[in-house]
């Protein structure tokens, strides 16, 4: 009896020193601000699983959706800042709320190509890490690791609107304060409806049209009440990427800490590949296509000129409120637009 109990124990103890012989070197916990459902929440499981890959077990990482917690989007900082995680993927326009400086980027309809992008990408990546050193004591590990995400920005519309002044005749639906104001400035009548209400709105003539990704035009079904789509402006690749405390950083091997920012720089260029042939706008197009919706031909670009100049007024404005220190980076990013013409 006394044997069976010792070679037990014995046992016992072999599993746990081989538990610990195999434990991982680095245990994170990597918050996500959205849903566990949503698509940057499983692109953050791939960069979880690859990790753990690429550096044999070393690296453990689990993705916790800080909603899961009781938090909302707005507190990705916070929760990092409280040790609720290790690490966060933040995605800028969400936390301007506790860091205001987050607002200086780009808006979305300032660009009228989407490839005009690649012009600024870095030096908002480079203006979000200074703003999280200087004032949260953080890093930017890697940029976006789940995608580029949107690439163009549709007036989808009850009838055929393609023109800046056919968008002046009817009422004009925008998601952001900065193209409400844009728009209004330029003669169009807008209206705030929440994307909840869009389809009942569109439905009833509240609204006319609406500023819109195809991907959503899909999943709230707006091509039921709506018969066409223009592209009017491009989406913004607002920073977004995998931030931890500065200290923390500076305690983790140099040997792991490759293996993160390398399988993140994969990631990344795997996802701007995938944005650069507009897979998603192009696999929503077909679909809408398919189901009658009609994908005019886009505003043209004097009036995509004119849209954003608006635009770029209200965003100086709004930066200028922020401070002194907001207009030097906003002055960096208009720079970077407008180098090379």
């Amino acid at each position: 009896m006394k044997k069976s109990i010792r070679f037990y124990l014995g046992l016992i103890l072999l599993a746990m020193f081989m538990g610990s012989a195999y434990a991982a070197e680095l245990s994170w916990k990597l918050g996500s601000p959205v849903g566990p459902q949503d698509l940057g929440t499983k692109e953050l499981h791939k960069f979880a699983d690859r990790v753990a890959q690429a550096s044999g077990g070393r690296i453990e990482i689990e993705v916790i959706p800080i909603e899961t917690l009781g938090f909302k989007n707005v507190d990705s900082l916070r929760v990092l800042k409280q040790n609720v995680v290790d690490a966060v993927f933040l995605q800028s326009f969400y936390v301007t709320r506790d860091e205001p400086l987050m607002g200086v980027f780009m808006p979305h309809g300032i660009l009228t190509d989407m490839q005009e992008n690649l012009k600024v990408i870095d030096v908002q990546a480079e203006i979000m890490d200074e703003v999280l050193k200087d004032n949260w004591g953080f890093t930017l590990i890697t940029n976006d690791p789940t995608g580029g995400g949107q690439s163009r920005l549709l007036v989808v519309s009850k009838d055929p609107i393609s023109t800046l002044d056919e968008l002046r005749k009817i009422k004009f639906r925008h998601y952001s304060k900065a193209g409400l104001r844009a728009f209004a400035t330029l003669g169009v009548s807008t209206q705030v409806i929440p994307s909840a209400e869009l389809y009942l709105a569109l439905q009833t003539g509240v609204v006319d049209a609406a500023a819109y990704g195809a991907p959503y035009v899909l999943s709230r079904s707006l091509n039921e009440v709506a018969c066409c789509s223009s592209f009017v402006g491009a989406y913004t690749l607002t920073p977004r990427g995998i931030i931890t405390r500065a200290k923390d950083w500076e305690n983790v091997p140099s040997d792991l800490q490759k293996i993160l920012v390398d399988v993140g720089k994969e990631m990344t260029a795997e996802n701007m590949a995938i944005w650069a042939e507009e897979k998603i706008y192009n696999d929503a197009r077909k679909k809408l296509e398919g189901l009658g919706h009609k994908i005019l031909d886009p505003f043209p670009m004097e009036d995509r000129k004119i849209i954003s100049q608006a635009i770029l007024d209200v965003w100086a404005e709004d930066t200028a409120k922020i401070g002194p220190g907001a207009m030097k980076y906003f002055d960096r990013i208009v720079e970077a637009l407008r180098a090379g013409g």
